[in-house]
């Protein structure tokens, strides 16, 4: 397999990883069901491997990214960091107009960026192969016979050869 394919096989590994986790997060989020408020005023939340699984997404997607970088990764990788750091469980609650709420993290949110990350994948491999496959067929294009005939103007102006610059008239010149 050349390096092309091998860049590309990686590619698709990382970003498979990235969306299949992303997703896994998704499902496995805490729901509004599931938080408890206690007597003191904090929240109570059960065990859910999403913050790991929205972790381990942008790490695959952050390791994607230096491989292809594209807007749509930078994207999903906010999203993905942003939600799995607040599906980290805070025991605080907020009040807001005299009620008190345990913070969640929004539906769709890891859904979102796992859909980010598959475009992210397509994007940056139809990219990849586009600029990878058109050097080779300008490397091998004939080159046009110019009849040496000059086809531009010089770049620096032709100097007057009788004038000589003052400092040329002082020093002295070696044969």
């Amino acid at each position: 397999m050349d390096k092309k394919g091998v860049i590309c096989l990686v590619v698709i590994l990382l970003g498979t990883i990235s969306a299949i986790t992303g997703f896994a997060a998704e499902a496995t989020r805490v729901k509004r069901p599931q938080v408890h408020l206690d007597a003191f005023g904090e929240c109570t939340y059960p065990k859910s491997p999403s913050h790991v699984l929205g972790l381990t997404s942008a790490l695959m997607l952050l390791i994607d990214e230096h491989i292809v970088c594209r807007i749509t990764s930078i994207l999903a990788l906010t999203l993905l960091l942003k939600a799995a750091a607040f599906q980290a469980q805070h025991k605080e609650a907020t009040v807001m107009n005299g009620w008190e709420y345990c913070s969640l993290v929004i539906p769709g949110i890891f859904a979102c960026g796992a859909v980010l990350v598959v475009m992210s994948l397509v994007f940056g491999i139809l990219s990849y192969l586009t600029l990878n496959s058109k050097g080779k067929e300008d490397a091998k294009a004939p080159v046009p016979n110019q009849g040496d005939i000059t086809m531009a103007q010089p770049q620096f102006p032709l100097e007057n050869p009788d004038s000589v610059n003052e400092d040329a008239k002082n020093k002295q010149q070696f044969s």
